[in-house]
């Protein structure tokens, strides 16, 4: 009997980065939202939003390795505080760009989705 298991295992991907600046960026422009986007261990990517103003709304695009949009969501400038998980299962292994949009401000995170293969092993008695 022959028997495939494929699971998908994040290579890396960033973790919660909010707020990240340097003196010289605080002098030109204080950021209007911060994002902390991680993976879980069941192939999901947890995206967290929190924003400084209710200006605007709020663009997630997932994007591949070519720039096609795989996912994208609009999330209404009510919610200042939100959080969304992308279910990766079903994505293809390769690059992707998670684009947080909100206003004339963009943060983009990339990570990599890789296949996990396991090795067959024959053994006699």
């Amino acid at each position: 009997m022959k028997i495939t298991i494929k699971t998908f295992a994040f290579a890396f991907a960033f973790i919660a980065s909010t707020f990240a600046a340097n003196a010289e960026d605080k002098e030109t422009k204080a950021s209007k939202f911060g994002t902390g986007i991680y993976p879980t261990k069941n192939g999901k990517i947890n995206v967290l939003v929190n924003k400084a103003d209710a200006e605007s709304n709020t663009v997630l695009l997932l994007r591949n390795e070519n720039g096609d949009v795989v996912y994208r969501e609009t999330v209404g400038k009510d919610n200042q505080k939100f959080g969304r998980s992308l279910n990766m299962d079903q994505m293809e292994a390769g690059q992707y760009k998670l684009d947080v949009i909100s206003g004339d401000e963009v943060q983009t995170k990339s990570f990599q989705v890789s296949e996990q293969q396991t090795e067959r092993i024959l053994t006699v008695k």
